[in-house]
């Protein structure tokens, strides 16, 4: 199989196009869309997972997770989102269609985490000991 780089992207699969002039529309975007619609792409163009990884330099792990849309193996939801668009460029998937769907789903996953109380805030001015500013 002849490896592409991703600055040289794939004309877009035909499963979910971008639109634009002459083009289709974009199904409207859902959560459980975006897995799906990322593997069947890959599959279409014959690549396997490991194919997308040494283009995407993104571990299979991270992949599998996002074809399942399971997102409490990433650190936070930058990568998520970052890895989802890289792997939508490289089997021809509109990028911002997968961020619409999946940005809602990942802001209400990792919300829900349990976030470090530090005990104080960073809210207002605070004197230190020493009376510094």
């Amino acid at each position: 199989m002849e490896m592409r780089r991703l600055s040289d992207p794939p004309a877009e699969s035909g499963l979910f196009p971008a639109s634009g002039p002459g083009m289709l529309a974009m199904p409207t975007p859902s959560p459980d869309m975006a897995g799906p619609a990322l593997r069947t792409a890959r599959e279409r163009m014959g690549m396997t997972l490991q194919d997308v990884a040494a283009e995407t330099r993104i571990a299979v792990r991270h992949l599998t997770a996002l074809e399942e849309a399971r997102f409490d193996g990433f650190a936070a939801p930058v990568y998520v989102m970052g890895f989802a668009r890289n792997y939508a460029r490289a089997v021809g998937v509109s990028r911002d269609w997968i961020s619409d769907c999946l940005r809602d789903e990942v802001e209400a996953q990792f919300g829900q985490r349990h976030r470090f109380d530090l005990g104080w805030s960073a809210e207002g001015t605070a004197q230190s000991p020493r009376g510094w500013r």
